[in-house]
Order: structure tokens, then C-alpha cells, then sequence
């Protein structure tokens, strides 16, 4: 009998916990993705979502949440961008999850906006210049989707330390 793909995800998603490698699920070492995946070199997180993270839970993995939000800490203070874009695309994916009632638990990353936000602009350069193959299906800029993502503003990384003008005198 043949496995189904939600069976390939699940034995691979455990074979990695039991390695050690959870984290390799999350920063697209280890993929998921299905033939109309958005992205074609990422994981789709809303696939991890649906075809492990949420079965897990179910079947009685209760501290799986908990150790999304510290995978998710543990990519935004990396300086790779493939890594924190992953970060920002799972706590996406968790609140497309959560707009749903199947979803079975919610994850509270409040205390990560100002890491995720700090992360964009930490690799601000890196995020402009990337050219790797995992956002090649992409036509905008990954730096404006991951900016986007974060709230980012131009006067964020910008215009921080300029001076401010003085109003013209009438």
C-alpha cells in the first residue's frame, strides 16, 4: 500500500524530533511542499501546519506549541534570511490556522513581534541582496515582503538618527 504525502510529512517531521533536528522543519533544511506550494524552494508552512503540526497536537503532543515559539525565537536571533523568513512565514501560518475552528490550539507570539521586527532590520543589506534559489518564484522583493510582514516603515531603519528638520519660518 502506498503512503500518502500527509504520511511522508508526519514520518518525516517525527523522524526529525527524534534526531533532535525539530528546528531543521522550520528553517527549510528539511521541506515541505505540495506540487501548488506557493513557494517552490520553502517549506510551506501552512502544509507543515496541516499535515504536522496539527496531527501531532491531536494525537497528544500538547507541548508541541511550545516549542514552535521557542524554534520560532531560535530563528529570528539567527542572521540568515532563508531562517527568518521561515520564523515570520510560521507565525503567518499559525494565525491563518487559528482564523479556522479545527484549529486546536493557538500559540501567543506577542513577545516575538519586536524580535521579528528587530531581525528584519538587523539583515536589512542581506535581506535586499538576496538572490538564492528558496524565493526564486517570487516577483517582489523579498526585503519588501519580509518588511511588510514585520510592520517595517521607511522611518524605522532609515530616518532614525537623522536630524529633524526645522520648520520653515514664515
Amino acid at each position: 500500500m502506498a503512503h500518502s504525502s500527509s504520511d511522508y510529512f508526519l514520518e518525516q517531521y517525527l523522524d526529525a524530533v527524534n534526531a533532535g533536528r525539530e528546528i531543521d522543519c522550520y528553517n527549510n533544511k528539511i521541506k515541505f511542499l505540495e506540487r501548488d506550494s506557493f513557494m517552490i524552494g520553502l517549506t510551506d508552512m501552512n502544509i507543515l501546519w496541516k499535515e504536522c503540526i496539527i496531527p501531532l497536537y491531536n494525537m497528544g503532543d500538547t507541548d508541541i506549541p511550545n516549542r514552535i515559539h521557542t524554534i520560532v525565537n531560535q530563528l529570528l536571533e539567527t542572521n540568515d534570511v532563508v531562517s527568518i523568513y521561515c520564523a515570520l512565514s510560521c507565525i503567518m501560518a499559525h494565525y491563518w490556522c487559528t482564523a479556522f475552528p479545527d484549529c486546536p490550539f493557538k500559540i501567543d507570539f506577542d513577545d516575538t513581534y519586536a524580535a521579528a521586527k528587530q531581525a528584519v532590520l538587523r539583515n536589512k543589506k542581506k535581506f535586499q541582496k538576496y538572490d538564492g534559489p528558496e524565493f526564486s518564484s517570487c516577483v517582489t522583493p523579498i526585503w519588501k515582503i519580509v518588511s511588510n510582514m514585520v510592520g517595517v516603515k521607511k522611518y524605522d531603519d532609515e530616518y532614525v538618527n537623522r536630524p529633524k528638520k526645522k520648520p520653515k519660518k514664515k
